[in-house]
């Protein structure tokens, strides 16, 4: 009898250092993710969680999806509402379309698409198709005079049924890996449309804010699958991670694009070579993986081509139609001005006001 009282006295120190090594290890780690990328970043507090706790801590990847859904719908909720409040600019039309879209792509990806996909597919292919994108976006932004825009030029229903499409492919990445619906529409915004990156950042952190609502909400009570190990880590990170990234908003607003931009090149390749160091590789899992960057880099050189010749049309004939303005405005002043010219020449004289005539009909007339 004693000695069982002595085990369960040993056992429960013991848990005590477990849950505090947890809390410890995952609320520093959350910090610095929060603080830096969930709030300030595109790049969703699931960017990080996922391949660390997958390829470092060696969790499934079900409980890091979860993890990462929970704590970005606490987190990027709280710093949807910083951006609302310091009334930061987003693209409004964008972050509807898309979180229908994405919404439907999560729903869709958790009851088709996940259970078919292997762990190691799983961690490879988020990290593959992610690091295509910062490549990229590393590439194109090499020309430090692109034009960019605040807001979609000349939005028409088949932009926004595009916008639907990619929020949800990224809903259907979202439900395998955590994240991805922010990564998806950052990448149309800035590449396509050419929309800056101070725009679609904040956009991108709202609309993945939402979606993560919508993940989280359908794991935990439709179909009431979420892991015990999700919620305990979702308990460790919480207090901090709904300061963290509101203040990494804050934060984000004032940084050049471009260091936004360097933020998300220098997260993906960490996590693509985390990804090819600790997950064992096959040759066929190695080689899809290869041939998912490759395939990715080319679709967005193409998406980035595309909208490069679609943005420079639109701007020719915002040009065309500048100069027909100020052309009818010069047309609108030389009119007036001659019209003002006439106007003079048909008063009368003062001298010819200041004439009376003395005596009646045709006899001479003299001045006053």
């Amino acid at each position: 009898m004693h000695d069982e009282e002595h085990n369960k006295m040993e056992e429960l120190p013991e848990e005590d250092t477990i849950i505090c090594r947890r809390w410890c290890r995952q609320g520093i780690s959350a910090w610095c993710k929060k603080y830096f990328w969930e709030g300030m970043t595109s790049v969703g507090g699931g960017a990080v969680a996922f391949p660390v706790m997958t390829l470092v801590m060696k969790e499934s990847p079900e409980v890091a999806r979860d993890m990462s859904m929970s704590i970005q719908a606490n987190g990027m909720i709280a710093a949807s509402f910083s951006i609302f409040f310091m009334e930061v600019h987003i693209e409004r039309h964008a972050l509807l379309d898309s979180f229908l879209g994405a919404s439907a792509g999560v729903i869709f990806g958790l009851e088709m698409v996940d259970p078919v996909l292997t762990p190691s597919m799983k961690k490879m292919g988020f990290v593959s198709i992610f690091f295509a994108f910062a490549f990229t976006l590393f590439l194109i932004n090499w020309n430090h005079k692109r034009k960019t825009f605040n807001s979609i030029p000349d939005l028409t229903p088949w932009k926004r049924w595009l916008i639907f499409v990619f929020g949800f492919v990224g809903g259907v990445f979202t439900a395998f890996s955590g994240s991805g619906a922010d990564i998806c529409m950052f990448s149309l915004l800035t590449l396509f449309f050419n929309v800056s990156e101070k725009v679609a950042t904040p956009t991108s952190v709202v609309l993945m804010g939402f979606t993560s609502v919508v993940c989280w909400g359908w794991r935990a009570l439709v179909t009431q699958e979420m892991p015990q190990e999700s919620w305990e880590y979702l308990l460790a990170v919480l207090p901090i991670v709904v300061i963290g990234a509101p203040v990494g908003a804050l934060i984000g607003t004032h940084f050049h694009r471009l260091v936004l931009a360097a933020c998300v090149y220098i997260l993906n390749t960490l996590s693509l070579i985390g990804a090819f160091v600790i997950v064992p590789q096959t040759p066929a899992l190695a080689g899809g993986s290869v041939g998912a960057m490759v395939g990715m880099f080319i679709f967005y050189i193409i998406l980035f081509k595309l909208g490069e010749r679609m943005n420079d049309k639109y701007a020719k004939i915002i040009k065309e139609k500048q100069k027909k303005n100020v052309e009818e405005e010069i047309v609108v002043e030389v009119d007036q001005d001659y019209v003002k010219k006439e106007e003079h020449l048909t008063e009368e004289p003062e001298w010819a006001i200041n004439l009376s005539y003395h005596g009646g009909g045709d006899g001479p007339m003299r001045f006053m």
